[in-house]
Formats: C-alpha cells, structure tokens, sequence
C-alpha cells in the first residue's frame, strides 16, 4: 500500500503514523536507532505490505496490468489504491478528508523526535507539495509516478517510466475500483486485529 493508507491504517499517534512510513523510508543499522513507538510503526508498514502483497484480489489487480509493466505493477497499484481510498474515503474513515490531512501535517511539522535526516526531507516534501491531498485527481497519481520514476531511474538505473502507463490504469479504472474496494476492508480488518510483537502480542487499533 501507498502512503495515505498506511497513515490511515496506523494508531492515531503521530510516532506510529510516522514509524509507518518510515517502513519505506529507512533501512538496516538506521531502524536500530529508532525510538520504541516509531519502530512499533513500521512494524504495522511491514505487516500491511506482508498482507497486501500476498491478498488474491491485489494480486488480480496486478494482472490487470500490461505485461511490460509487470516487474513495477505491485507500485502501480499501491498508488492507484491511494486515489480509491480517498474517492471512497467516507466508506473508511469518520473524519473528513481534508480535516485528517491537515492533522497529519501539522502534526509532522511539528514532531520534534529524532528521524534520518534522509527521511525527514522526504517527510517535509510530502506536506510541502501536498502529497496526500494530490491523490484526489488522476494529475496526482500522475505526478507520484513521475516522482517513483526519478527514483528508480536513480537507485536502479532502470529507464521504465511509470507514468506511461496512466492511459492502463485509466483503462482499468472501474475494474481496479471494484478490487480496492472488495480488499480495503479486509487489510482493515486484518490490521486491527494484528497483534504486534513489541506489544507482546496485544491487538493494535486503527486511527483515522
């Protein structure tokens, strides 16, 4: 999953909304530097990627993308899910968009705990550019597979570009609107009854 569902899916405390997206952001000796409530945030980032990327129904989604994009289709379709999870926001959450993307960069702004410096910039040009809000429109998922594409063109020298493939996932669009939805509830269900080891086992509640 992409960033808004993995905010969506942690505690409502900024440390485990935090943690959760450092699961994407910070690796190796780093994560042994982290504070107990931000690694107990990634820990929920890996057991949400565990279950998505193993669910039949994401897995039906990947192949509904075009064999050229196969090798990136699992990134294709954790960011066209962001843009479901907001269009069906009132289905998952009681609060309102707008309220709880605010909260989340304020309350990021504001955190004074110690991150990678690495990840803290990342952090800064989510709330800057308005990361979580852009996932509303086509032109934003457009926009983050521009931003994947410089990356892996940087980390992987790989020259495929993900934003060439809008015109499948404008294609799949119904189809991949129905998937999200016939799955979200499910990794909401699951994440809510995970049971987190640094907590010794007891079941984690879901903010949002």
């Amino acid at each position: 999953m992409n960033w808004l569902a993995h905010i969506l899916l942690s505690e409502p405390t900024v440390e485990n909304r935090l943690g959760n997206l450092l699961g994407d952001l910070v690796k190796g000796k780093e994560l042994d530097g982290l504070d107990i409530p931000l690694r107990r945030g990634v820990d929920r980032h890996y057991a949400i990627d565990k279950f998505t990327d193993t669910h039949p129904i994401f897995r039906i989604s990947k192949h509904r993308i075009d064999k050229q994009y196969s090798k990136f289709a699992g990134i294709l379709i954790d960011v066209i899910y962001d843009h479901f999870l907001v269009k069906n926001w009132s289905l998952y959450s009681d609060t309102i968009f707008t309220a709880f993307t605010a909260e989340i960069s304020s309350s990021f702004r504001d955190y004074s705990g110690e991150i990678p410096q690495s990840a803290r910039a990342v952090i800064d040009r989510m709330i800057n550019g308005d990361w979580l809000n852009s996932y509303r429109y086509l032109s934003g998922v457009e926009t983050a597979l521009q931003r994947i594409d410089y990356r892996i063109a940087v980390r992987m020298g790989d020259r495929i570009k993900l934003v060439d493939a809008m015109p499948i996932l404008e294609r799949e669009y119904l189809s991949l609107d129905r998937d999200f939805n016939l799955f979200f509830p499910q990794l909401q269900h699951h994440i809510l009854h995970w049971n987190n080891p640094l907590l010794g086992g007891v079941p984690n509640g879901r903010g949002g």
